[in-house]
């Protein structure tokens, strides 16, 4: 038979079986769209974390972070403090051939900052002129503060767009005299907006001061919580982790066994953590999709078996004017084809949707991966196909003889 009447055929057969159809497509529609949904918002999640990431460290930058830990003779009830310094990072920018820059950072959570009726709860940061190269973050109203201030531990700072907006409205902050708790300072720029780190905190509420300043009139400690370091060749990073690593266990008198009390973050180790860290969406939920395809596969095998029980005289008769047990599996494959392949696209059309619809309220960037386009149209036509060859086989080997009594 010509393939194009057989496929005329199946499609007037599908509109004579509306209820049985609808059912065959629900299934899919259900198992495409959780699949589509939940791989989207992995993908998703997993591309704004990573493209956050290389803002904050780029492909040649590194984090040293120090771990916090007791120092030898101190009371065992005594705080937790870093053994991190800033002679360290000169070490090992003197040594390690490959380190061409770094900008030492201490940090002060939930300190208020007032400026005349108004304040605002924010995070200062300590930081070194070094820091608008290192994080790749200037000003863009006012200037940077300089190496004398630095030097001489100068009470100025650098303030976020979002600061500067709720201090000081559409004034203009340059100038003006800001409190951190009780210290005064002096607004010398307002940074370049840069939005939302990997870890979810706002940078454009940044307070910046000159690290010299927080170390000694705001903290009064001689120790740093973390540093980032550029190196002059992305492609030397392992042979930079290992010189840094040598350098700071010698400064610091550690053992290559012994508990550490700095680590090394690298953009290799960032995303891996991203890839850990998006796994529930990416493939645990999308593996619990697959069962509700499953089930939509059995709900095809159920129901094709009972259109070819209902039709057993028609399959008959056909073979009987003709029509070869192929035509009859071409058929039945098409009829579970078409109808695996609607709900593959509905199914499809309404995760991509709900996705759309998530990320306008979590402020999620809409974003399609490639392989859901070749899921939503391949994987319900496979699961079609798997589940309704049975059935299909059966009714090709049907004896017309027999299908007409």
């Amino acid at each position: 038979m010509n393939k194009k009447e057989i496929f005329k055929g199946s499609l007037r057969i599908l509109r004579r079986n509306k209820m049985r159809t609808f059912f065959m497509v629900l299934g899919i529609i259900i198992g495409i769209a959780s699949l589509s949904l939940t791989f989207t918002i992995g993908k998703g999640f997993q591309k704004q974390i990573s493209e956050r990431a290389k803002k904050y460290l780029g492909s040649n930058g590194l984090i040293i972070r120090a771990e916090k830990m007791k120092l030898d003779g101190k009371p065992v009830n005594s705080d937790l403090i870093s053994t991190l310094t800033i002679e360290d990072l000169k070490a090992v920018a003197s040594e390690v051939p490959s380190v061409s820059m770094f900008d030492p950072v201490q940090f002060l959570s939930n300190r208020e900052v007032i400026s005349g009726n108004r304040n605002v709860s924010t995070t200062i940061k300590g930081s070194s002129v070094n820091g608008q190269f290192v994080w790749n973050r200037g000003v863009i109203k006012g200037e940077y503060f300089n190496e004398g201030e630095e030097l001489n531990a100068s009470r100025v700072a650098l303030i976020g767009s979002g600061i500067a907006v709720t201090l000081f409205g559409t004034s203009d902050p340059i100038g003006a005299q800001i409190r951190i708790g009780d210290v005064p300072f002096v607004v010398k720029g307002v940074l370049e907006p840069k939005g939302v780190d990997p870890h979810g905190n706002d940078l454009d509420l940044d307070v910046v001061v000159p690290i010299t300043t927080m170390m000694k009139r705001m903290m009064n400690v001689d120790y740093i919580i973390m540093a980032k370091i550029i190196l002059n060749d992305e492609n030397r990073m392992d042979e930079a982790v290992s010189g840094i690593t040598a350098v700071l266990n010698e400064r610091h008198h550690l053992t290559e066994n012994g508990k550490s009390d700095f680590s090394i973050i690298t953009p290799t180790f960032v995303k891996e953590k991203i890839k850990e860290m998006t796994k529930v969406f990416s493939v645990f939920l999308p593996s619990i999709s697959l069962i509700a395809l499953l089930a939509a596969g059995i709900v095809i095998i159920v129901l094709m078996f009972m259109s070819v029980n209902e039709r057993i005289s028609e399959i008959g008769l056909r073979k009987a004017v003709g029509a070869r047990s192929k035509d009859v599996l071409f058929q039945f494959m098409t009829e579970v084809s078409i109808t695996s392949l609607i709900g593959g696209i509905i199914g499809m059309t309404f995760g991509l949707a709900c996705f759309k619809v998530f990320g306008l309220f979590m402020n999620f960037p809409f974003y399609v991966p490639w392989q859901i386009l070749v899921f939503g149209v391949l994987l319900p036509v496979l699961v079609g196909i798997a589940a309704g060859i049975i059935p299909a086989r059966k009714a090709a080997r049907y004896n017309p003889v027999e299908a007409l009594r």
